[in-house]
């Protein structure tokens, strides 16, 4: 059985690749609070994600009125804290927020993806740029003891 996927479908990350050559569509996603503007985050984050680029749209979309952008970003958000290594101090007080969202997201809420998101800047960042909430919440990988 062949897969019916197109490019043309909003939710598939391709249908979003211009975002790659053009970051404001992003903006212009979340603006029109289009429904699939967390998909195109997702895919300019995980193709794209220069901090000066990513982080912008990733704090835009943190503040969307549409709750599954919200989710996105916050997937964003672990996404860039694994493949950088590092998150600012803006994000972590708007993750912070995030972790008391109950806003329903499909079968979730807004903090359960805030959990996943604090658990990979956990686990992917750098210790020494973590608030002690964070390090004691999500405790990430431990220097390893030479003997």
């Amino acid at each position: 059985m062949l897969c019916d996927v197109t490019i043309d479908q909003p939710w598939f990350m391709g249908s979003w690749i211009g975002v790659l050559d053009r970051p404001e569509e992003v903006d212009e996603a979340v603006d029109r609070n289009d429904p699939y503007a967390g998909v195109a985050l997702l895919t300019l984050v995980l193709h794209r994600p220069d901090p000066e680029v990513a982080l912008p749209r990733i704090k835009r979309a943190l503040v969307s009125p549409n709750a599954q952008t919200r989710a996105n970003a916050l997937q964003s958000l672990g996404h860039y804290a694994r493949l950088h290594r590092s998150i600012d101090a803006d994000l972590v007080r708007r993750l912070r927020c995030a972790l008391s969202d109950r806003t329903p997201v499909g079968r979730s809420q807004i903090r359960g993806y805030a959990y996943h998101a604090a658990c990979d800047v956990g686990m992917f960042a750098r210790r020494h740029e973590l608030p002690r909430w964070l390090r004691r919440r999500c405790a990430g990988p431990r220097r390893p003891t030479h003997q």
